[in-house]
């Protein structure tokens, strides 16, 4: 960040919108901010029993990749967090070995110390939330290249993740699945004068079918495909209430089967789907609702990711999915971990 030459780690969430950083008081943090634009912001995350605050910034961001070639975007607006969400966050992030930072695992704002979230959500945190887009949201596409960006995990076991941002057409083509977004919400102007088209939270909407023998029970939700989900799950609501004799504790109960369908597509390749009542604080992250339709809820969380690549056309309002292919594949060798980004080539973030 800035003219700072260091990484740090950070968590790239499809279920958050903005780019949100620490900023210690150690020389390991110095110049990573050009200027603070004096706006604030509040985001929470979960039941919103967990909230980060601070102050919303301008700064250049360069992303590197494997080979070293750096790729820079000015003017990222972004949250510079300075309340201290967990207890010794402030001590972690400020230590250093050798006058560098320690790193922190990219966990979920929920569960860890960590350095920040690089939000790939597709909405506009509101305005009281410092107005806040994605720093993918904040790139230009490059020439020929449509603007979106794909994710690919490679699996739950694998080394060897990327992120693409800008899409080619024979990219696109190479997946067999393509799934309608929910209605645009409008266009955002950034600060560094590129223009981003913005989705609700939730990007689409799914059906869903628990089947236990001769027993069925269907329902309609809005679907977060979500990197920074730890579990899949349903937050059931006024339309959501399956029968206890399909869950139990939480859980679909044994002999039990669960579908998601999408525009008629089946999507349910190895998820663990976990199932929680309104209000719960178990499982349940704050997920946007449509207008329209029912008032619960799906979650994806990584799961999905692990079984899918994913894209996201955001110029045309399209997801499209393919199974992910075995990690021997050849373009898979030799790629970085989770934080590898392609930019029409492989790059990590700084």
């Amino acid at each position: 960040m800035g003219s700072n030459t260091r990484y740090f780690t950070y968590i790239l969430d499809t279920g958050s919108a903005g780019f949100f950083t620490a900023k210690g008081t150690t020389s390991a943090w110095d110049n990573t901010i050009d200027s603070v634009t004096g706006e604030t912001f509040s985001v929470s995350y979960g039941t919103g029993s967990l909230a980060y605050s601070g102050v919303v910034a301008n700064t250049r961001i360069t992303f590197s990749d494997v080979n070293g070639i750096e790729y820079a975007v000015n003017d990222v607006r972004m949250g510079v967090i300075t309340n201290e969400p967990y207890t010794g966050w402030d001590a972690n992030i400020n230590h250093m070995t050798g006058g560098v930072a320690d790193p922190i695992p990219p966990e979920s704002p929920t569960t860890h110390l960590f350095y920040g979230t690089l939000g790939a959500g597709l909405y506009q945190t509101k305005p009281e939330a410092g107005s806040l887009v994605s720093v993918l949201a904040q790139m230009p596409a490059g020439p020929g290249l449509t603007k979106g960006f794909m994710i690919h995990t490679g699996g739950a076991n694998s080394t060897s993740a990327t992120l693409t941002v800008g899409l080619s057409q024979d990219e696109m083509d190479l997946f067999p699945i393509k799934i309608q977004m929910n209605p645009s919400t409008g266009t955002v102007t950034n600060d560094n004068h590129t223009t981003a088209t913005l989705y609700p939270e939730s990007q689409t909407t799914a059906t869903y079918t628990i089947i236990k023998g001769e027993e069925t029970y269907t329902a309609v939700a809005n679907l977060l495909l979500d990197t920074g989900g730890l579990g899949t799950h349903i937050t059931t609501g006024t339309d959501i209430n399956p029968p206890d004799s399909m869950v139990s504790d939480g859980q679909i109960v044994d002999g039990a089967s669960f579908q998601t369908h999408v525009d008629g597509i089946t999507l349910s390749q190895a998820l663990n789907w976990l199932i929680s009542p309104t209000g719960s604080t178990e499982f349940v992250d704050k997920v946007g609702v449509v207008s329209g339709t029912s008032s619960g809820s799906l979650n994806s969380g990584i799961a999905l990711f692990y079984n899918y690549d994913v894209y996201f056309d955001t110029e045309n309002g399209v997801i499209g999915l393919r199974s992910v292919p075995e990690p021997a594949v050849g373009w898979l060798l030799g790629l970085g971990l989770f934080a590898a980004l392609v930019i029409r080539r492989r790059i990590a973030a700084r």
